[in-house]
Parts: C-alpha cells; sequence; structure tokens
C-alpha cells in the first residue's frame, strides 16, 4: 500500500543531486518511504542548484519500483481554460448522448469525438498545459486506459469522416458496453463544469445550462421552447430574453450562472462577463440603457471582476443609433439585441469566440 500523499499532482521537496540524461537529475526526499527513489524532470527556467531543496509536483509514481517522477514546472498542471471549458462539456456532453444512444450518429460527430478523444491523449502523453486536470475529470485513467480509450475513438472519428457508419457504431458499441464510458464522460462533463470560477452567491441556472447536444445551424438562432408568435406577443420580455441568452450560452457549453443583482454570468474564451437584460419602447429606451450601463459598472466593481467584458442585452435595436457607438466606441460595453427571434447586434460574434470547431461548423451547414 502506498502513502495516500504519493500521488500525481500532489507537492514533494527534493534534493537535485547530479544531472543524468536530457533533462533529468537524480535526486533525494527526506518525505519517502524507505526504499523510494526520486528523480527530479527539470524544465523551470532558473538554474537549478545541487543540494539545494526545491519543492515540485509529482509527475510520475512507479509503485512496482518504488519510483517517482518530480518535476519543477507547472507544466501539464494548470486549470482547464476559458478557452478550453466549453469545447470540453460540449463535446463530452456531446459523445455521451451518442453511448447512452440518446441521438443517432452523424457524419458532423467526427469533431466531438475527435476533441474527446484528445482529451484521453493528454492523459496518455501528458504533453498540453492542463494535462493533469483532464486527467482528474476522467476519473484519473492509467497511462495505458487512456492510450487505448483514445485510439478506439480515433478509429470511431475516422470511420465517420470516411463515411462507414457500421464502424463507428461498432466503436461506439464498446465503449459503451465494454468500458461503460458514457458514465465516465458524465461525470467528466461535470467536474469541467464545477472547475469554472463561480461569481459570488451564484446560484447555476439549470433552464439555460448547457445541453451537451450539438448546435443548430444557425447558430444565433433561439434554442428555446419558445414559439416566435409568443415571442412577439410577449414583446421579448425581461425574462424571455434572459432564458434565449442562457440557452445559447449553454448550448456552447458555457456555465451560466445569476444571483440576485446579476442577470447573467458566465465565462467566455475571453474571460469572465456580466449580462445586463433590458426590455425598451421608444418611451423608455434611452432611460433603459442609461440603467443598464450603470448596473454593469457597479456589478463589475462590486465583485471585484476588473478583467470582466460588460454585456448590454436589449428587446430590439435601439432608435437612437448614437447609442451603439457610444457603448461600444467609448464605454468599452458590448450590445447585443433581439432580432426576428435571434440574437443580433455588432457584438453577437463575440459570443461565438469559445474556440469550438463544431460551433464554427455548424455555422456552415
Amino acid at each position: 500500500m502506498t502513502d495516500s500523499y504519493l500521488s500525481i499532482g500532489s507537492r514533494l521537496e527534493v534534493i537535485p543531486m547530479s544531472p543524468l540524461a536530457g533533462d533529468a537529475w537524480s535526486a533525494q526526499s527526506s518525505f519517502l518511504p524507505a526504499g523510494w527513489s526520486c528523480n527530479l524532470i527539470h524544465r523551470a527556467s532558473a538554474t537549478i542548484l545541487p543540494g539545494q531543496p526545491l519543492t515540485g509536483w509529482m509527475l510520475n509514481v512507479d509503485t512496482d519500483r518504488h519510483h517517482v517522477e518530480v518535476t519543477d514546472s507547472n507544466f501539464g498542471f494548470l486549470p482547464i481554460s476559458d478557452r478550453m471549458r466549453p469545447r470540453y462539456v460540449t463535446c463530452l456532453g456531446r459523445v455521451e448522448k451518442l453511448l447512452k444512444k440518446e441521438d443517432e450518429i452523424g457524419a458532423s460527430d467526427a469533431h466531438c469525438i475527435s476533441e474527446v478523444k484528445g482529451m484521453f491523449s493528454r492523459c496518455a502523453r501528458r504533453d498540453q498545459w492542463d494535462w493533469r486536470a483532464v486527467h482528474l475529470a476522467l476519473g484519473e485513467p492509467s497511462r495505458g486506459e487512456a492510450r487505448s480509450t483514445a485510439g478506439i475513438l480515433g478509429e470511431v472519428s475516422g470511420a465517420l469522416r470516411r463515411g462507414d457508419m457500421a464502424t463507428a457504431r461498432v466503436g461506439l458499441e464498446e465503449l459503451a458496453v465494454g468500458r461503460h464510458m458514457a458514465r465516465t464522460l458524465q461525470a467528466a462533463r461535470e467536474a469541467v463544469e464545477r472547475s469554472v470560477t463561480a461569481l459570488p452567491q451564484s446560484r447555476v441556472l439549470r433552464g439555460r445550462g448547457a445541453t451537451g447536444r450539438q448546435p443548430d445551424a444557425s447558430v444565433r438562432s433561439v434554442v428555446s421552447s419558445y414559439a416566435k408568435e409568443k415571442l412577439e406577443s410577449a414583446n421579448a420580455t425581461h425574462t424571455m430574453l434572459l432564458d434565449i441568452l442562457g440557452q445559447f450560452l449553454g448550448a456552447q457549453g458555457h456555465r451560466v450562472e445569476a444571483n440576485q443583482f446579476v442577470d447573467t454570468f458566465t465565462r467566455l474564451k475571453s474571460g469572465p462577463a456580466i449580462f445586463e437584460a433590458k426590455s425598451i419602447t421608444d418611451d423608455n429606451e434611452l432611460a433603459q440603457i442609461r440603467h443598464g450601463l450603470s448596473q454593469l459598472y457597479e456589478y463589475r466593481y462590486r465583485y471585484d471582476l476588473k478583467d470582466a467584458t460588460l454585456w448590454l442585452v436589449l428587446s430590439r435595436e435601439p432608435r437612437e443609433g448614437w447609442v451603439i457607438n457610444y457603448l461600444e466606441k467609448d464605454r468599452g460595453v458590448h450590445i447585443i439585441w433581439l432580432e426576428r427571434g435571434e440574437l443580433s447586434g455588432p457584438s453577437v460574434e463575440r459570443l461565438l469566440e469559445t474556440g469550438s470547431e463544431a460551433l464554427r461548423q455548424s455555422r456552415k451547414a
């Protein structure tokens, strides 16, 4: 039985002794059990000093050989980024649904399957900045398990690109039945969703959260249960605006939150984003925009989100055209609105900047 602290990603103080081949050093550690040996993989920019202790990350633990590898670099131990999180969530959710046979597999699923393959490959190769976070989300598969699963997913993806649906289905069946992979991917998706830094005192809006399904061909379309005539009759009320925005963001894999003050909060590829929705008419347009603008500034200050982008979501295009330039150019506030049942406006394209090839491909369909 190995001591519980001897696990990948744990910190360990070591003393580098002498250089070995490549970037490896022999090392010692008084914190290891008797009979255990240690190597240091030196990847940091600072010059290493033999005999001087340093603290690094455990990169590998070999219980058979009683040997550990430690690295002095944080490469591989960074959290999942805002750029990658929605890609992971969207693709994990899609492959999960395919494994549960909730949807029929199609050629367009090749990208999501490749993305999940890449996650397992990260665990096997340990060659990306976030490999450990991905490794934990996937339940810490061994390198052999990760490599094998990545191989099957690669075969499924390749078969889809060739149009060989029979081979693709066989591969999915092996993952679903032989490896119970649907549960693994569900747990991974939920773990990645939880990895986001939350808005203080917020609640996750389940109705606006990630759906785990492929976005519609027109990504700007309202992914909503509201019929167009219902939207028109309700004049795109505040609640409907938030539901439409939330489903739009959720379909791209973003975790959507709110609290007693903030209408909608999420993390885009560019970082945290605060949204304020306003229903406007000819009579109240300027007053509502001014109110929304002041609220956005207040919330960014109140929650110390200095790097957050600010978004004003309106029920229709402003009648006063100068307002758009004022908000975007002078105030640095993004503006979008509802138009014919779709989110529109000069900043709507920024909402698609998630780095997701699946989203880009869906827009071309």
